[in-house]
C-alpha cells in the first residue's frame, strides 16, 4: 500500500509539471516571442488621409446679445392704475404697457383750462385798449392840428385889430375919433390878446408828448416824414399799454405752458412701448406707487440677436464686415443658424487682446434667447482643395507646442514612421494638412504612447 500510494504522487507531480509547461508554450505563442527578444506587435487603427474641399473658417464661440433694449421709466408720479403686459409677452411700439392714475390730472386741467380762458380775455381786452390809445394818439395829433389853426386864426385877428387900434389912437390923437370910440377899441385889442395868449397855452398843451424834445428822451431819432413821426409818436405814447399787453400775453403764455405740462402728464400716465419686442422683466403690480426713478419694465427687441465673440488679435486680418458665418447652440430645437459678420470693432482690448465682433442672426421665430451659449465658425475665404486626416491621428499636442505644426505616425507595410506635418484649418472631426502630407496615405489614430520609429504594428480593420 505504501509503495502504491508513492506511485501515485509521482504520477500526479509528473502530471503538474506536464500542465506547466504545457501553459508555458501557450503563452509564449500568445505574447510573440518575448522570450526570444522579439517585441509583441501593438493593435492600431488606421485611417487614410483624404483630399477634399474645404473653406477657411474661423472657430470660436460666444454670447448671443440682443439687438436694442429700452428701460422704462414713468414720465410722472402717482399710483398704477392697470397692468397691461405680463413677461415673456411681444409687445409693439406704441402698445399700452400700464396706466396711472389720472383723477387728479383731469382736475388740474379743466382749472387751468379756465385758467386760459380767463388770460386769454385779459390779452383781448390789452389788446383792444392799444388800439383804442393809438386812436387816442391819432386825435391828439389832430387836436394839435386844429390848435395850430385856431393860434394862426387868433395870431391873425390880434394883428388885424393891433393895427386898426394903433391906427385909432393916432386918430384919437388928432381928435378925429372920441375917447369913447377909442376905448372901445382898446377892449377890443384886450380881447384879442386874450386869445392869443389862449390858443398859444392850448396848442402848448396840445403838444405835451408829440414835441421832438419828447421823442428824443424816449431815446429815439427825430423823424422827418410824417408819416413816420406818427408812428413814433403812436409808439411813446402808448408805452404803458404796450407794457400791459406783454404782461397779458406773458400770463398767457405763462398759463398755456402750465395746459401742456399737465396734458404731457396726463399723456404720461399711459405708459406705451418705445419699441417693437418682448417684455423681458416686469417690476410693478397694480396699486403700487411709483416715481420718475422707478423702473417698470424692460423691453428688448430680438428680431435680430447677435452671437458677440471676441476675435484675438492674430485672426482679427481674417475678418471682414459682411462675412457669412454659421451658428451651433447647444438645444436640439435651435440646431444651426447662418449669419452675418457686422460689426467687428476699431479697439483691441490692451489686457486681453482681442476685438469685439458681432454676427447678426435673424431671430423672427423667436427661438434664440439673449444670453445663450453659441459656437461660431465665420467663414473667411471661399472653397478650397486641400489634404484632410482626422483630428485623433494627431500626436498628442503637448509634446508638439508650436502653432500649426504636429506630427502623425504613417503606416509602411507593417511599421509605423513619424512625419511631421504642418496643420490648417480645423472642421469639426477633421483637420486640414498645410505641409508633410499627400492623400490617399495611412495614418495611425489615436497613437498609443509607446509607438516610435520602426515600431512593427498590427492594424486592426
Amino acid at each position: 500500500m505504501a509503495g502504491g500510494g508513492r506511485f501515485c504522487q509521482l504520477q500526479h507531480s509528473a502530471l503538474l509539471l506536464a500542465l506547466i509547461v504545457i501553459g508555458s508554450a501557450c503563452s509564449g505563442r500568445t505574447g510573440g516571442d518575448e522570450s526570444n527578444g522579439i517585441p509583441a506587435r501593438s493593435k492600431v487603427r488606421t485611417a487614410c488621409s483624404h483630399l477634399q474641399n474645404m473653406r477657411p473658417a474661423l472657430d470660436t464661440f460666444g454670447t448671443l446679445v440682443y439687438q436694442s433694449k429700452a428701460d422704462i421709466y414713468p414720465g410722472i408720479d402717482g399710483i398704477i392704475e392697470a397692468v397691461a403686459v405680463e413677461e415673456g409677452q411681444r409687445v409693439s411700439s406704441g402698445q399700452v404697457l400700464a396706466v396711472f392714475s389720472r383723477d387728479r390730472l383731469l382736475t388740474s386741467r379743466e382749472q387751468i383750462e379756465s385758467e386760459v380762458a380767463s388770460r386769454q380775455a385779459r390779452l383781448g381786452l390789452a389788446e383792444e385798449q392799444l388800439r383804442e390809445g393809438r386812436k387816442a394818439v391819432e386825435a391828439g395829433i389832430l387836436e394839435i392840428h386844429k390848435a395850430e389853426a385856431q393860434l394862426a386864426q387868433a395870431e391873425a385877428e390880434y394883428e388885424n385889430i393891433a393895427q386898426v387900434y394903433s391906427n385909432k389912437q393916432r386918430l384919437f390923437r388928432a381928435g378925429g375919433i372920441s375917447e369913447g370910440e377909442l376905448q372901445a377899441l382898446h377892449t377890443r385889442f384886450i380881447a384879442a390878446e386874450m386869445e392869443l395868449r389862449r390858443a398859444e397855452k392850448e396848442l402848448e398843451i396840445r403838444r405835451i408828448g408829440y414835441r421832438d424834445q419828447d421823442i428824443l428822451a424816449a431815446g429815439l431819432e427825430v423823424p422827418e416824414e410824417e408819416e413816420r413821426r406818427a408812428e413814433v409818436l403812436a409808439r411813446i405814447n402808448t408805452g404803458m399799454l404796450q407794457a400791459q399787453l406783454r404782461v397779458a400775453r406773458a400770463e398767457l403764455g405763462s398759463a398755456r405752458a402750465e395746459l401742456r405740462r399737465v396734458e404731457m402728464m396726463i399723456a404720461d400716465a399711459v405708459v406705451s412701448a418705445p419699441i417693437d419686442g418682448i417684455v423681458g422683466m416686469r417690476f410693478v403690480e397694480v396699486g403700487e406707487k411709483a416715481d420718475q426713478d422707478t423702473l417698470l419694465f424692460t423691453l428688448f427687441n430680438t428680431e435680430i440677436v447677435y452671437a458677440q465673440i471676441e476675435a484675438a488679435e492674430t485672426d482679427l486680418q481674417r475678418l471682414r464686415i459682411g462675412q457669412d458665418a454659421e451658428l451651433r447652440f447647444e438645444g436640439e430645437s435651435q440646431g444651426r443658424a447662418v449669419g452675418r459678420v457686422e460689426l467687428i470693432s476699431p479697439y483691441i482690448n490692451p489686457k486681453t487682446r482681442t476685438a469685439r465682433v458681432r454676427v447678426g442672426v435673424d431671430n423672427t421665430q423667436g427661438l434664440y434667447i439673449p444670453g445663450m451659449f453659441v459656437r461660431v465658425r465665420i467663414f473667411t475665404g471661399q472653397e478650397q482643395a486641400c489634404v484632410t486626416i482626422p483630428f485623433s491621428a494627431i500626436i498628442s499636442e503637448a509634446e508638439h507646442p508650436a502653432a500649426g505644426r504636429a506630427a502623425v505616425f504613417l503606416i509602411r507595410g507593417s511599421r509605423c514612421f513619424r512625419r511631421e506635418v504642418v496643420l490648417g484649418q480645423r472642421q469639426g472631426d477633421l483637420v486640414a494638412v498645410a505641409d508633410g502630407l499627400e492623400a490617399g496615405e495611412e495614418l495611425v489614430l489615436d497613437p498609443p504612447g509607446g509607438l516610435r520609429d520602426g515600431t512593427e504594428v498590427e492594424v486592426v480593420r
